[in-house]
């Protein structure tokens, strides 16, 4: 079996063109805005995003629309009682 490979132009004009319109003005200020220590995570979570973007998923993960396939459980049966724990310990840290 061939490995496909898939080249991702990760430059920020790329992820320009990628985001919607609206989401150009965001990204311009985060990148001109940010301390150049985290230059690098800031962009990387920019392309991740564009890169959705641009596959068409980024709309059904905002709007919960599942892509998983294979033979995989829910996560609420995987893990019984962890989302309730992670609600809390989110709302803990938030107070």
């Amino acid at each position: 079996m061939a490995l496909i490979k898939v080249h991702l132009d990760r430059t920020v004009a790329a992820v320009r063109a990628a985001l919607p319109e609206d989401e150009v003005a965001e990204f311009n200020a985060a990148m001109e805005t940010t301390h150049a220590d985290e230059w690098r995570q800031i962009f990387e979570r920019w392309f991740h995003r564009a890169v959705l973007q641009e596959a068409g998923l980024l709309a059904d993960i905002k709007a919960g629309v599942s892509h998983a396939t294979g033979d995989g459980i829910p996560f609420d049966e995987a893990f019984p009682g962890y989302r309730e724990r992670w609600e809390r310990e989110q709302g803990l840290r938030a107070a």
